[in-house]
C-alpha cells in the first residue's frame, strides 16, 4: 500500500499546506531581498540627483552674479 493511499484527506491537505507555506516563505524572502537591493539603488540615485541639482543651482548662481 502506498503512503499517499494510507493518508487521510485531512492529513494530506495539512502536509500540502505546510509544503506550500515553506515555498511561499522562500519566495517572500527572495522578494524582500530584491526589494532591499532596489531600495539601496534608489537611495543612491536620489543622492546623485540631489548633488547634481545643487551643483546646477550653484553654477547658475555663480554665473548670474558675475554678470
Amino acid at each position: 500500500m502506498k503512503l499517499e493511499q494510507s493518508l487521510t484527506p485531512a492529513l494530506k491537505v495539512e502536509l500540502e499546506l505546510e509544503a506550500h507555506e515553506k515555498e511561499c516563505a522562500v519566495r517572500y524572502q527572495m522578494m524582500n531581498d530584491k526589494l532591499d537591493t532596489l531600495d539601496k539603488r534608489m537611495w543612491r540615485l536620489e543622492a546623485m540627483i540631489m548633488v547634481s541639482t545643487v551643483s546646477m543651482v550653484g553654477l547658475a548662481v555663480m554665473l548670474t552674479t558675475q554678470l
